[in-house]
């Protein structure tokens, strides 16, 4: 990625490159209270100064020159650079080199601006820097921009090789949470049609969870019938007791519940949290047999017990119902590349109409839009033409179907959260990449033009 050209209200921003190459710059790098904080700095030459630019010029690298748009003069730079694919996490630097410059305000309105923009444009899930300890007022700063310290690294070696204190801080894109949702059924249950590996083990499950919730992913979705999950969960929880996942939670399909108070109490000491975020009917046949404990729910939602009511349906039919009970505040769908706005678009827009939460599942179908189209398998044979089609739709638009399939979903503007299931930590770091992907119009509309005729082979529970 190359920074492109940028303005705010009194600067611009170009991406650094030999016209940034004056007396003036030099200047900065050899002046000892400009370079006072910096990892370089002092006896540099022009040549020297020369060979740097070219080198940053040569890379595909987010660093930019600011200069005022009033008189155009360059005092200084700033640059989100490396980043890491691993976790989508950028390393932030600037220097206001021009010391005339100062006290304006300047550095502040330079990193705002940078910072939306890779949150925004890159969707960098976070931003990291180090600072020299001393540096009383780059930290005040750096608060202010709503960078937390992460850690104090004590005696390390400056460029100066003198022994410093180094403060780690970070930003995290809060945009980026709460729009996806890890579900669970994989950590209790040998689950989907691609899965080839069974029950991930206990100890792969924390690491997912780990990783999880450092790429902020705040909700896990599980349910009664997944096997052990809310022990999982719990255990997890108790072995990292400064990590709290918000729970959404399922009562079983067809289950008729006698005492609801007893069934929440023992999820929330299972999955060892305060309160569930969101108490869910399995099914909508779950849901009808249930009303009588609806007076229950109601007070439990007043008390913060739990904080939302919700219902996981499959068919339209099922989505018209809910429409018309307020007791409903979240609905849980399937949508996907073949399950697709064709398919649900009205009725999301009327739930939201109505003030519905919309959490969407089976983005990968079970993992069916990941399997060869000559499988045996007889749910791939019955939808090779379809699954065709999205291969080719994806090879048009030059992304994996990993990111096709995810950032359909999340670029649905009616959908508040999307739900996915994984079986190790790189799957997850692959998924959560869709996040920066973006596909364009035309590809959507591509999609959107794909309609299976047998819905029923939309519904993993039938397969």
């Amino acid at each position: 990625m190359k920074a492109e050209n940028l303005q705010s209200e009194r600067l611009f921003y170009k991406r650094v490159s030999s016209e940034h190459l004056t007396q003036g710059y030099l200047d900065w790098m050899n002046d000892p209270e400009v370079f006072r904080y910096l990892e370089s700095g002092g006896n540099y030459t022009m040549q020297m100064l020369k060979s740097f630019i070219e080198e940053q010029d040569k890379k595909d690298i987010l660093f930019w020159a600011i200069s005022i748009k009033e008189t155009g003069k360059h005092i200084g730079n700033i640059k989100i650079d490396p980043i890491n694919p691993e976790n989508n996490s950028g390393e932030y630097g600037i220097m206001i080199g021009d010391k005339t410059a100062w006290g304006n305000g300047f550095a502040k309105e330079a990193s705002q601006t940078i910072i939306k923009y890779c949150f925004e444009k890159h969707k960098l899930s976070q931003i990291t820097l180090g600072l020299i300890q001393d540096n009383t007022k780059a930290l005040e700063l750096y608060k202010k921009l709503g960078f937390e310290i992460e850690e104090v690294r004590l005696n390390q070696v400056s460029s100066t090789n003198t022994l410093r204190n180094v403060i780690r801080m970070v930003i995290k894109n809060t945009k980026l949470k709460n729009k996806l949702i890890l579900g669970t059924v994989q950590m209790g249950l040998a689950y989907g049609i691609n899965n080839a590996l069974g029950q991930v083990s206990f100890e792969n499950s924390c690491a997912i969870l780990a990783k999880a919730y450092e790429f902020g992913i705040q909700t896990l979705d599980t349910a009664e019938g997944y096997g052990n999950a809310h022990q999982v969960i719990g255990n997890f929880h108790i072995l990292n007791p400064t990590v709290k996942f918000n729970i959404i939670t399922k009562i079983p399909h067809g289950s008729i519940v006698e005492n609801i108070k007893n069934k929440i109490k023992t999820y929330i000491s299972d999955l060892q949290v305060d309160f569930l975020e969101v108490l869910m009917f399995h099914s909508f046949d779950s849901y009808k047999n249930n009303q009588g404990i609806f007076e229950g729910l109601k007070t439990l939602k007043k008390e913060g017990v739990i904080k939302n009511i919700g219902v996981s349906i499959y068919t339209n039919e099922h989505l018209e119902a809910l429409l018309l009970d307020d007791s409903i505040t979240v609905v849980q769908m399937p949508f996907n590349l073949l399950d697709n706005e064709s398919l649900r678009g009205d009725l999301m827009t009327k739930l939201k109409a109505k003030g519905k939460i919309i959490h969407t599942r089976s983005a990968f179908l079970q993992g069916l839009f990941f399997k060869d189209v000559s499988d045996s398998n007889s749910t791939v044979q019955n939808l090779k033409n379809e699954l065709s089609s999205l291969n080719i739709i994806a090879k048009e638009a030059g992304i994996s179907m990993s990111n096709l399939s995810l950032s359909y979903c999340l670029q649905q503007k009616n959908i508040d959260n999307v739900l996915i299931g994984v079986d190790s930590v790189k799957q997850l770091m692959e998924n959560f990449n869709a996040l920066i992907s973006k596909i364009d119009t035309e590809t959507i509309a591509k999609i959107n033009t794909i309609k299976v005729d047998d819905i029923d082979l939309l519904n993993p529970s039938l397969w």
